[in-house]
C-alpha cells in the first residue's frame, strides 16, 4: 500500500510557523483505508496544495522520529500495531504535542490514543472515537483485526464494525434490540483472529433466527463490507477533514 515517506528539505523556523493549511499531513494508516481511498486522498491533497505523507501503522518510537523534523506538519494516527510490536506510548504523544505539532486520532489505534490523551491536547474524531470517549465501548480488542501484511487488506472483521452494522440495521427497523444483542454476542464469541467473514456468516446462520441471519448475512459479501466498515469511514472522514474537505458528507 505505502512505504515510509522521505523527509522534506529542512524548513526554517519561520516556515514552521506557517498556517496549518501549508503543513504536510502525516497519516499513519494501514487496514483502515484501501488503495483506492489513498489514491483519492492523494488527489485531494494535490488539489489543496498539501503534501500527504502516508506511513505504515504506527508503532513505538515512530512519533519520536517525527519530533526531529523541522518541516511544518500535522499528524493523524489511524492504524497502529499493538500485538506483534510495542504500541505507540502516551509518552510519545506528549513529546509530539510539546513541539507544538497538531496530533489527531481516529478509526483504530488513533481513536484509542486520542481518548487517552485528549487532556494533553490530542484531538479525536469519528464514531469509533466517540464510542470509546463516552464509554459505550471499553475494550481495545474491539478494533483489533488481522490483515494482509503485503497490502493491508483486512482479513477479519473487527467487532467495532459489527457494532456499527447492527446499530444501523436496528435504526432502520430491520432488527429488534434483542436480535442485535444476540448477533453481537455471537460475534463476540469469536476471537478477533478467527472472525473471518465466512465464519461469522456461518455462526450467524447457525445461532440466530432465520430472519436475523437473512438481514445480516449479505452484508458480509466482499462487495458490501467496505460500505459498513466504520473504521474505514472514520479514517476517510478524518483525512478529508484534515485536508479541509467536507469529511462527514464524503464518508457517509
Amino acid at each position: 500500500m505505502t512505504s515510509p515517506d522521505t523527509e522534506n528539505t529542512p524548513a526554517t523556523t519561520a516556515e514552521n510557523g506557517a498556517a496549518t493549511a501549508a503543513a504536510d499531513l502525516v497519516v499513519f494508516t494501514g487496514p483502515s483505508l484501501r488503495e483506492r481511498d489513498l489514491t483519492a486522498l492523494r488527489e485531494l491533497a494535490a488539489r489543496r496544495g498539501r503534501r500527504l505523507r502516508l506511513r505504515p501503522p504506527v508503532r513505538r518510537l515512530d512519533l519520536l522520529e517525527l519530533t526531529k523534523s523541522r518541516t511544518a506538519q500535522e499528524i493523524l494516527m489511524l492504524d497502529g500495531e499493538f500485538g506483534q510490536r510495542l504500541a505507540v506510548s502516551i509518552t510519545e504523544v506528549r513529546a509530539v504535542l510539546a513541539t507544538g505539532q497538531p496530533l489527531a486520532g481516529a478509526s483504530s489505534m488513533g481513536a484509542l490514543r486520542a481518548v487517552e490523551c485528549h487532556t494533553l491536547g490530542m484531538t479525536g474524531s469519528g464514531w469509533v472515537y466517540e464510542q470509546y470517549r463516552c464509554g459505550a465501548i471499553d475494550s481495545d480488542g474491539d478494533v483489533a483485526l488481522l490483515y494482509d501484511p503485503e497490502d493491508y487488506t483486512p482479513v477479519t472483521v473487527p467487532l467495532v464494525n459489527v457494532r456499527w452494522l447492527l446499530a444501523q440495521k436496528q435504526a432502520a427497523g430491520l432488527l429488534s434490540a434483542g436480535a442485535a444483542q444476540q448477533a453481537l454476542r455471537v460475534a463476540k464469541d469469536l476471537h478477533f483472529r478467527d472472525r473471518r467473514p465466512s465464519l461469522l456468516r456461518r455462526r450467524w446462520r447457525q445461532r440466530l433466527p432465520a430472519g436475523t441471519a437473512e438481514v445480516l448475512g449479505p452484508e458480509l459479501d466482499d462487495e458490501r463490507r467496505d460500505g459498513w466498515d466504520r473504521k474505514r469511514l472514520d479514517g476517510l472522514q478524518a483525512v478529508r477533514a484534515a485536508l479541509g474537505a467536507d469529511g462527514p458528507a464524503a464518508a457517509a
